[in-house]
């Protein structure tokens, strides 16, 4: 029974020792809310606008094409219709789609980019979503918002040659 409890309390000490070293060098985690920085990072927002709009033309399209097809005055004219329409639309589509998931790519490259840098710069080893996360971590959100945005207002400004100064004849 000695032989029990002492192994018991050398297990239990054991385990605090190693939870308490695992404590004392874990570090606390980053957070950073990604729905705030998508709603607050400028090229994101342009870039949903622009999707917007191309969207919206997407619909017009439809809606022209119901009225071609509607406006068909033989069955087959309105069945070579729909197959034409039909068939530009799904071009037209993709394309959008395509767009639409390069784009938005490219975002989160960029984001993931800048949370990189200030997970770095904060020695954060860990970086949770906000939404996932009830208590405790390091906020960065508003930190990579500001890099992110900062990056965007950077031209790239490449030199410009130097004028020829040769003279005409």
């Amino acid at each position: 029974m000695k032989k029990i409890k002492l192994l018991f309390s050398t297990l239990i000490c054991l385990i605090m020792f190693v939870s308490c070293s695992m404590t004392a060098s874990a570090k606390s985690p980053g957070v950073v809310d990604l729905t705030k920085v998508i709603e607050n990072y400028t090229k994101a927002q342009e870039v949903s606008a622009d999707l917007k709009v191309k969207e919206t033309e997407l619909q017009k399209f439809i809606a022209d094409a119901q009225k071609k097809i509607n406006d068909a005055k033989t069955p087959l004219e309105k069945k070579n219709i729909e197959e034409k329409l039909s068939e530009e639309f799904n071009i037209k589509r993709n394309v959008f789609a395509k767009e639409q998931a390069e784009k938005w790519q490219q975002i989160e490259e960029e984001i993931i980019v800048k949370i990189n840098e200030v997970s770095k710069e904060k020695n954060l080893e860990l970086i949770l979503n906000k939404q996932a996360v009830i208590i405790g971590g390091e906020e960065i959100t508003e930190e990579v918002i500001k890099r992110l945005n900062e990056s965007v207002k950077k031209p790239i400004t490449q030199p410009t040659p130097p004028k020829s100064s040769k003279k005409e004849k």
